[in-house]
This record gives structure tokens, C-alpha cells and sequence, in this order.
């Protein structure tokens, strides 16, 4: 080959632009395990709607007591579907509570998932790490049909969506609520929907389901939403699932929302 040649090939390979890199997946793992909610059935749709989107990496981790922060710090964002319902266990221990609490503190993303707000009676911290927790004064009316609204339509995780969305599930009311969460959207409880006339109905209020707050450098999503399998399956629950997930680890969405809910 000569010299000519050769020193063309080279300037050809210099001058070829290389494929374009996909950009790194978000890491999520998703802590899970125990919780008086069928966490077995929910867990794989949960996976299944964020990696849909083709941005994320997930992993599944189904004993949490003995992780530390170094367990957590390979991923960028932690989704709880967890519930030891009023302290019946398997209780965290410590360090794994304090490595949750850290994981998020120092800049990273958590994901609270429907009953995972039952979580951890007692452990205050905890009722300010996710902002809206069950308590003494929860509860809810029969699962049935309503209308979600969204509060805040220029937030990240909502701008873009339609003002509401359909849903048929559970709908929490009286949470116990910290002062700093950014409500996302709201449904209103209809007090004419009671488990017996006259008993455990709606309060006739606008209860608050998904928000978001800050916890030191980090970013709490909350979606009170997605009892079941069936309630997952809503395009609203899916995309704000979406959106909060990669808010919740980036502090930016990217994922859009289908032409058929604009």
C-alpha cells in the first residue's frame, strides 16, 4: 500500500463521525419485599411501565434490612413499594434506614409508590422524607371511578398533560401532610360513596394524590395512586409514574407525553 494511500485512509477515518452514543440509562431499584398490598403482582408492572420507556435501568431488591448507602449508591433514584403496615415487619434496621435517608439527602431521587406511605409508623423522618403519610386519620372510600386533576400544569412531571385524567382505584383522604410538599394533582372524594350508608364515605373534599418535595439536595416523588394491577393500568398513572421516576432522579423530565392524552 503506499504512502499516498495510506495517509488517505487515515484522513478518511479521522473525518468519519463514530456512531452517536445512547445515552446512559437512569438506574432505579426498586425496594420492595414486604407490604399488606399484593407486592408481588405490582413490582413486575412497576418495571414493566418504566422500562416501556427505554430510559431506564432497574433493578429489584426484595430485602432491604442490612443495605447500607454504598448498597444504594449505584443507582440514581430509589422507588419504595413497601409497607410494614403499622409496624407489623419485618422492621428496617438502622442502617438501612438512615442509607435511605442519605441516599436522598445528598442529591439523589426517591419514588413513593401508593401504600408505601403506610410505611414506618413512629419513624418521623420518614413522614418528611415523602411529604403525605397514612396515619390515625386516613382512609379511604370504595375503590371506584373518578376524575384526577392536575393542581399544577407548568411542574416538570404535569406540563404538557391534559387537566385531567380518568382513574378507577382506591382515593386516600385525610394523609398526614408536611407543609412543603408541591401539590401535582388532586380528585375529589365524593361523600356519597360509602362502604356502608352513611359509613366510611368520601369527605367531600379535594384529596391530595401526587406531589413532590425537596429532602436536603434531593427529590421526593409521591403518587398515592395504583392500588392494583388493574388501577396501574391508566395512561394518567403510567406517565406521571414515568415523569415523576425521571424527575425524581434527573430534576428534568425528557419523556413525553403521547400525542392521544395532549
Amino acid at each position: 500500500m503506499s504512502r499516498i494511500l495510506m495517509a488517505f485512509l487515515l484522513l478518511f477515518a479521522c473525518l468519519t463521525p463514530l456512531p452517536a452514543q445512547a445515552p446512559p440509562k437512569t438506574k432505579v431499584l426498586i425496594l420492595t419485599g414486604v407490604s399488606n398490598h399484593d407486592w408481588h403482582a405490582t413490582t413486575p408492572v412497576l418495571r414493566e411501565i418504566l422500562e416501556r420507556t427505554g430510559k431506564f435501568d432497574i433493578h429489584v431488591n426484595e430485602e432491604v434490612r442490612g443495605n447500607t448507602l454504598q448498597t444504594f449508591s449505584p443507582y440514581d433514584v430509589l422507588l419504595l413499594n413497601y409497607n410494614d403496615w403499622k409496624n407489623s415487619g419485618p422492621w428496617w434496621d438502622e442502617g438501612a434506614r438512615q442509607a435511605l435517608l442519605d441516599f436522598v439527602r445528598n442529591g439523589k431521587g426517591l419514588v413513593s409508590y401508593h401504600a408505601s406511605n403506610n410505611a414506618f409508623w413512629g419513624w418521623q423522618e420518614f413522614d418528611k422524607l415523602v411529604g403525605g403519610t397514612w396515619r390515625e386519620t386516613a382512609g379511604h372510600a370504595p375503590y371506584h371511578a373518578y376524575t384526577v386533576s392536575i393542581v399544577d400544569r407548568d411542574h416538570p412531571i404535569t406540563k404538557g398533560m391534559p387537566a385531567s385524567f380518568a382513574e378507577t382505584d382506591e382515593l386516600y383522604h385525610r394523609l398526614s401532610l408536611e407543609p412543603n410538599i408541591h401539590l401535582l394533582a388532586s380528585a375529589f372524594d365524593d361523600p356519597n360513596n360509602c362502604h356502608k350508608p352513611g359509613e366510611g364515605c368520601g369527605t367531600g373534599k379535594d384529596e391530595p394524590l401526587i406531589w413532590t418535595l425537596p429532602y436536603g439536595a434531593g427529590r421526593v416523588f409521591q403518587t398515592a395512586l395504583g392500588h392494583d394491577v388493574k388501577a396501574m393500568q391508566s395512561s394518567g398513572f403510567i406517565l406521571t409514574l414515568q415523569r415523576g421516576t425521571e424527575w425524581a432522579a434527573t430534576g428534568q423530565v425528557t419523556i413525553p407525553v403521547p400525542a392521544d392524552m395532549k
